[in-house]
C-alpha cells in the first residue's frame, strides 16, 4: 500500500516509549535507542535525516507508537548521528574473514539487523530519493551476504517532503521495493507524506493526519 497526502499545516507530539533501556553495564551509543522491549515482533527503525524531531523523525515516532501498543520490541538508530561510510568495494566481507573491514557505526548495527524481524527505513526525499546515510547502511549489507543471499526481513518505508506530486516518491518507493525484494520480498507497508515545511521555512511542519495515518500502521504490523 503505497499512501500520499496533500499539503496542510498541522503538528502533533509523539512521545517515545524509552521504559525499557538498556541496563548500565550494557552501554549503547547515543545514536540507538531501545525503546520498547515486548512479546512481539523485533522492530529495527532506522530513522535516517540528519536533523532529530524533524518531521521524518516525528514521522517514525508516531509509526513506532503504534507498535508498542501493540506491544512489539522497538530499537531506533539515527543514522544521522553515526559515522557511517558507504561501501568500499573491496570484497573482504566475500573472503574467508567474511567481515566488514570499515571500523564505523555500522558495527553497532549489523546485530541489530541479525536479531531483527522487521526493518523500518524513515527517510525524507533527498534530491528525489532516500539520504545518503540510509544508502550507506544497504550498502553495507553486503558484508552479511552469502553467495548474494540476504536474510529474510519484513520491511515498512516512511518518507517525508515538501514535494507533493504524483510523481514525488516514485523513485525512492522503486529503489524500495527492489530492496525488499532482496530482502525475502515481505514489504508490510510504505508511507510517503507529502507537503511538508522544512528548514527553508521558519519552522517544521508535518500535518497531523500524516503522524495519525503512520500511528495506524504501526498497529496493523
Amino acid at each position: 500500500m503505497i499512501t500520499t497526502g496533500s499539503i496542510l499545516l498541522g503538528s502533533a507530539v509523539i512521545h517515545r516509549y524509552l521504559n525499557d533501556k538498556e541496563p548500565a553495564d550494557n552501554p549503547l551509543p547515543p545514536a540507538v535507542e531501545k525503546i520498547h522491549r515486548g512479546n512481539g515482533k523485533k522492530v529495527l527503525v532506522l530513522m535516517s535525516a540528519g536533523t532529530r524531531l524533524g518531521n521524518t523523525d516525528r514521522l517514525a515516532d508516531a509509526y513506532i507508537k503504534g507498535l508498542v501498543e501493540r506491544d512489539h520490541s522497538v530499537t531506533k538508530v539515527y543514522l544521522g548521528s553515526m559515522r557511517l561510510e558507504g561501501c568500499r568495494g573491496c570484497g573482504a566481507c566475500q573472503r574467508p574473514a567474511r567481515r566488514c573491514v570499515v571500523q564505523d557505526g555500522m558495527q553497532d548495527i549489523y546485530p541489530l539487523f541479525t536479531e531483527c524481524d522487521t526493518i523500518v527505513m524513515a527517510s525524507p526525499l533527498y534530491f528525489w530519493t532516500i539520504t545518503a546515510r540510509l544508502k550507506a547502511f544497504i550498502e553495507r549489507l553486503y558484508a552479511i551476504s552469502v553467495d548474494d543471499k540476504y536474510p529474510s526481513k519484513d520491511t515498512v518505508l516512511l518518507m517525508t517532503a515538501g514535494d507533493d506530486k504524483e510523481t514525488t516518491f516514485e523513485h525512492p518507493v522503486q529503489y524500495f521495493r527492489v530492496i525488499s525484494q532482496v530482502l525475502g520480498g515481505n514489504e508490510k507497508g510504505i508511507y510517503c507524506a507529502g507537503g511538508c515545511t522544512g528548514c527553508e521555512k521558519t519552522a517544521r511542519n508535518i500535518d497531523k493526519k500524516h503522524l495519525n495515518n503512520a500511528y495506524q500502521m504501526g498497529l496493523e504490523l
